[in-house]
């Protein structure tokens, strides 16, 4: 392990055990020792970042616009700060000028789009043609229309083949709500199978990893993964990460699967055409918001969220936007 390395570690360990001075004291010993290491400053940014300390966040992602003008991260990271400051008019500026840059750059669009989400000046109107037109790039990048396959033949009365794509299986929000779900699929009625888009593996993923089929698929391109849930045999396909960081939804772009759906992990329309639900709730999708979703939606009379308590620190993750 390299010194920068190391203390960037170190500063990592801290923010994960609580220890937040600590944490503080080696971002900074990060900073003042590689000032010239975009890769090493980005990722002293994020993790600032992640735990809500924006203004020393934002000297790293500045510090490496001026390293590295031509690293769209930098720039991405400062437009995800504006919008988590309320500074919707410099976050939208940011995008724009990204998507006139990166039009069909995956991770550029999917935050201008939750950028709009949290813009008190966008209209629900814009939204949803936004989304929509994600859609649209989406299966152009796919390679054009595709009718729904053939469902697979429900012989012998076979368990229903249910596929669940996220990058956050681990101790993550999604992970630590959908673990206990995963497990308690009676399996005389549904084979499930969890392909994580992930790069971090943890005790969450081991439980997961233990209720199921699991698959890595983080090292997959988006065609590859789709022949892999195609060669699975997948009956539905559930989306649970939305335009969210990590998300694999261009996949689903493909249509893999007969029946495709989108829950837990985003709470607006993912404005893809060939997504047959939206699991919501009437606090997340009042009664009369119908039409600001591609998708039909499906309330969930208890929420959409299965909560179990626990408590513990959530990861860092770098370099996820």
């Amino acid at each position: 392990m390299t010194n920068q390395s190391a203390v960037l570690q170190r500063a990592i360990t801290y923010a994960q055990s609580g220890h937040i001075p600590d944490m503080l004291a080696a971002c900074q010993e990060v900073v003042d020792t590689h000032r010239n290491n975009p890769n090493v400053l980005l990722d002293t940014g994020v993790l600032l970042s992640n735990f809500g300390f924006l203004s020393s966040a934002r000297e790293c992602f500045e510090r490496v616009r001026i390293l590295a003008p031509n690293d769209s991260r930098a720039v991405m990271n400062l437009a995800n700060l504006a919008r988590d400051a309320g500074s919707h008019d410099e976050s939208r500026l940011l995008y724009t000028a990204l998507l006139e840059r990166f039009p069909n750059h995956p991770m550029i669009r999917r935050n201008a789009l939750v950028g709009l989400e949290y813009d008190p000046l966008v209209s629900n109107t814009e939204r949803l043609a936004q989304a929509e037109e994600w859609g649209r790039w989406a299966i152009v990048q796919a390679g054009g229309h595709r009718s729904r396959p053939q469902p697979h033949p429900l012989q012998n009365e076979r368990p229903l083949r249910i596929g669940y794509v996220s990058a956050d299986f681990c101790q993550h929000t999604v992970g630590l709500f959908v673990k206990d779900v995963l497990k308690a699929h009676d399996p005389l009625r549904a084979a499930i199978f969890a392909y994580s888009a992930g790069q971090v593996n943890d005790w969450v993923t081991e439980a997961i990893r233990a209720t199921c089929q699991f698959r890595d698929v983080a090292r997959l391109d988006d065609a590859a993964l789709a022949t892999l849930i195609q060669q699975d045999k997948i009956d539905v396909l559930v989306d649970l990460s939305g335009h969210t960081a990590g998300s694999r939804l261009t996949v689903f772009a493909y249509r893999p699967a007969s029946v495709q759906v989108s829950w837990l992990g985003y709470f607006a329309t993912t404005g893809l055409k060939y997504f047959d639900a939206v699991f919501l709730d009437k606090w997340h999708a009042p009664p009369g918001t119908e039409a600001q979703f591609v998708e039909p939606v499906i309330h969930l009379p208890g929420g959409r969220f299965c909560y179990n308590r626990f408590r513990g620190c959530l990861p860092f993750h770098p370099c996820q936007f």
